[in-house]
């Protein structure tokens, strides 16, 4: 009998542990617990970008390999091509940046990738390298006009221009109404027939209305950003850039200066 009422007693004691379990336990658990992971929504943003053509990325990158202002070149490309990729002079020059083939291959442009828009602006970036070399002597604050002159004249000529400028007592470092007047004079067969001028006549006149119209388009260019940036004062990291030429200066539709030797020498000498 001990026995029994032994067995007796634990089924009942077990049977009243599990009621009481039961009783505790909701009928439906919630699922395995999941690992919790931090999220960060960000609100989709627009970064302002000052655009001028479709090619600024291609002037900004190779601008930088210069140390040029990335909106010099697009100035040099839109007052050569018009940002025309297709663009051939009636001397052969190509493409956006409108260098001569001969030029381009020196450069490095592959055969037949002469209007590349990307070939061209390495090109011509790596032309102004070569060429701000060549004017190491002259003050960075005037190479760059000897630097677009060449661009457009070739280094000779320029060479001459600076040689007369030198012997008839102006400065040969100097652009405005120094070198550019004798480059303009190089028309005239008594300068270009100087023993100093080894590159013969050339008329001067397109390649000084060039740098100007560069500069002018520069000028535009600056001012064209710093009004953008004005529009967007959220934006603290732009530093406007000096603007070297007046805004109200309209190089585009002023009438071409008077070329005559005469009047060249009147600037020259007044």
């Amino acid at each position: 009998m001990r026995k029994r009422e032994k067995t007796f007693y634990i089924v009942i004691i077990a049977v009243l542990i599990g009621t009481f379990t039961v009783s505790i336990v909701p009928d439906t658990l919630p699922p395995p617990c999941e690992e919790q992971v931090d999220t960060l929504v960000v609100e989709d943003t627009i970064v302002p970008v000052f655009r001028i053509s479709p090619y600024d990325s291609l002037f900004r990158v190779y601008a930088d390999t210069i140390g040029w202002d990335w909106k010099m070149l697009a100035a040099v490309a839109y007052v050569e091509s018009k940002f025309d990729t297709a663009a051939t002079s009636n001397v052969g020059a190509q493409g956006l940046m409108q260098m001569m083939p001969e030029t381009a291959h020196a450069m490095g442009v592959p055969e037949g990738m002469e209007r590349d828009p990307s070939e061209s602006v390495r090109a011509a970036a790596d032309y102004f390298k070569y060429l701000s070399r060549l004017f190491r002597r002259v003050p960075e604050g005037e190479r760059r006009y000897f630097v677009l002159a060449s661009y457009n004249a070739g280094f000779g000529h320029i060479q001459d221009a600076m040689r007369l400028a030198e012997k008839y007592g102006k400065n040969r470092h100097v652009w405005n109404e120094n070198v550019e007047t004798f480059l303009r004079l190089k028309n005239d067969s008594i300068y270009y027939t100087d023993s100093l001028c080894r590159n013969g006549r050339f008329t001067g006149i397109e390649t000084t209305l060039f740098v100007r119209k560069v500069q002018h388009k520069y000028s535009e260019y600056c001012l064209r950003e710093e009004r953008y940036w004005q529009t967007h004062r959220d934006t603290t990291h732009y530093t406007p850039r000096a603007v070297p030429i007046s805004p109200n200066e309209d190089i585009a539709n002023e009438a071409l200066p008077n070329d005559s030797t005469q009047n060249i020498l009147a600037q020259l000498w007044r």
